[in-house]
């Protein structure tokens, strides 16, 4: 993979980007996710400090991942923190899943998603960093 080819899906990505804008979950997640951790082990520790029994610390604990993880996930198919195109049920234009499975080397009859899509461009970005490090 060379970095005229990751360039080529960069491009990909920023069509997809614009055809599935960001929304509400995808811009505010960082926020969400920091300001829910830190409030729940904020309660966690006031929980402790008050003598509370051991298990009732485990639910403020796992609570960030279970609303903001699970949930989602659950709810809407998504994964939080990937762009909003990053889902299984986002479509390629047919030129693009061409120049896709050109580069990339994928399989005709290997359905393309948006989903699939980020995981061979995340795993190329990361090929192509490891090659110039």
């Amino acid at each position: 993979m060379s970095l005229q080819h990751l360039l080529v899906l960069d491009g990909v990505a920023r069509r997809l980007a614009r055809k599935y804008p960001p929304d509400w979950l995808e811009r505010h997640w960082r926020t969400l996710y920091a300001a829910t951790l830190a409030l729940t082990f904020l309660l966690a520790l006031a929980l402790a400090l008050a003598w509370a029994p051991w298990w009732s610390v485990l639910v403020p604990l796992l609570g960030p991942t279970v609303v903001l993880v699970a949930l989602p996930r659950l709810l809407f198919g998504r994964t939080p923190g990937h762009p909003r195109w990053a889902h299984r049920l986002a479509v390629l234009d047919s030129d693009d899943a061409a120049l896709v499975r050109s580069l990339l080397g994928v399989d005709e009859a290997a359905p393309l998603s948006g989903e699939r899509f980020f995981a061979l461009w995340r795993h190329t970005r990361c090929r192509v960093e490891y090659r110039r490090a």
